[in-house]
C-alpha cells in the first residue's frame, strides 16, 4: 500500500558501475598483522560475507561465520528476534572495513558480535522517530538503517519495494560488488502484522546479466548464504496449488523448490518488502551516530 500510495519512494538510485567494485583498500596495519596468520584466518577478515566462495547451489545454504584468526568457529547469528537488521547492518559494516573485522577477529569474535548488534540496534533506533526513539520491540526501522548503512565509503537510502525496477537496482548493486539490505515481509492476507516488514536480510553477490545467474542472501536468523536464482527474487514464483506429488511435472516441482529456497532466503517471508540502495560514495560524516564500524566494542553513546 505505501509503494502505491508512493510513500517512502522517489526515483531508483543508479547502482554503482558495472562491474566489480573496489574493494575498500587494506590498511598498511592490518596486511601486517595479517602476514602471521594463516590463509583461512586473512580470508575470513578480509572477506567476511564470504564472497570468494561464490554463489553455491540453490537449496543448499552454507553457514556463514564470524572472522576469526585463532580458528574459532562462531556463527554470523543474530542475537534474538528484534535484532536481524542489526546483524545485517554489522556484517555489511565488517565487509566495508578491514579493520573492524581485524579487531573482531581478534577476540572473541561471538561476543563482540553480540556487542556489536546491541550498540548498532542503539543507534539506528535512537532518531527512529524523529524525535523520539524507535522502541526496541519493533526491530530496525529502514530510515533508521539506511543512515547507519555504510559499506566502506559507499551510503545508503531506502525505498519501499514497490517496483521490479528496485529489485533490478539490488541485483546490480550487488552484481557490482556492493551488498545490499532486504527488508522482507508478508501481506495482509496473513494479517495486518504480517503486512509490515518482518525481517531483514543482505544480498551479498550476484552474477550473471538481467535475470539470468544466481545471487546470494545472508540470513541472519540461522547465518546461513543462501543461493536464489535471479529471476526468482525479482519474480518470486507462485505458491504451489496443490501438494506436491509425483504428478506433478518437472516444471511445478522445479518452481516448488525455487520457491522453498526463496522463502528460506528471505527469512521465511515470502516476498521484499523494502530496500536499502546504495547513493553515493565518499565517507560520511554525519552525527547521527556516535557507533561505527571503526568501534564496534564501543556502546553507543
Amino acid at each position: 500500500m505505501l509503494g502505491a500510495v508512493r510513500a517512502f519512494g522517489g526515483p531508483v538510485p543508479a547502482p554503482p558501475p558495472p562491474g566489480r567494485f573496489a574493494r575498500p583498500a587494506v590498511p598498511e596495519d592490518v596486511e601486517q598483522r595479517l602476514e602471521s596468520v594463516t590463509s583461512r584466518a586473512r580470508r575470513s577478515v578480509l572477506d567476511p560475507l564470504a564472497r570468494e566462495r561464490g554463489t553455491g547451489t540453490v537449496g543448499f545454504p552454507r553457514r556463514l561465520n564470524l572472522p576469526s584468526l585463532d580458528g574459532t568457529t562462531a556463527a554470523a547469528v543474530q542475537v534474538d528476534e528484534r535484532t536481524c537488521g542489526s546483524a545485517v547492518l554489522a556484517m555489511l559494516g565488517l565487509a566495508g572495513d578491514p579493520r573492524a573485522a581485524l579487531r573482531l577477529a581478534s577476540g572473541d569474535p561471538a561476543e563482540q558480535f553480540v556487542r556489536l548488534q546491541h550498540a548498532v540496534q542503539a543507534a539506528t533506533n535512537r532518531r527512529g522517530l524523529v524525535v523520539a526513539g524507535w522502541p526496541r520491540t519493533y526491530g530496525t526501522p529502514p530510515w533508521g538503517a539506511a543512515r547507519f548503512a555504510t559499506y566502506g565509503g559507499v551510503r545508503y537510502t531506502h525505498r519501499v519495494a514497490g517496483s521490479r525496477a528496485l529489485l533490478e537496482a539490488a541485483v546490480a548493486s550487488a552484481r557490482a560488488g556492493v551488498p545490499v539490505p532486504l527488508y522482507t515481509g508478508g501481506d495482509v492476507t496473513g494479517g495486518w502484522d504480517s503486512a509490515v516488514p518482518r525481517h531483514v536480510v543482505l544480498l551479498t553477490l550476484a552474477d550473471g546479466e538481467g535475470a539470468d545467474g544466481s545471487a546470494v542472501l545472508y540470513e541472519p536468523s540461522g547465518a546461513g548464504l543462501h543461493t536464489v536464482p535471479v529471476a526468482a527474487l525479482l519474480d518470486p514464483p507462485p505458491a504451489p496449488s496443490g501438494r506436491a506429488d509425483i504428478s506433478q511435472s518437472t516444471g511445478d516441482r522445479t518452481a516448488a523448490r525455487v520457491r522453498k529456497a526463496l522463502t528460506a532466503a528471505l527469512g521465511g517471508w515470502p516476498h521484499v518488502a523494502w530496500v536499502l540502495l546504495p547513493e553515493r560514495a565518499g565517507r560520511w560524516h554525519g552525527d547521527e551516530s556516535r557507533v561505527t564500524m571503526e568501534a564496534p566494542d564501543e556502546e553507543a553513546r
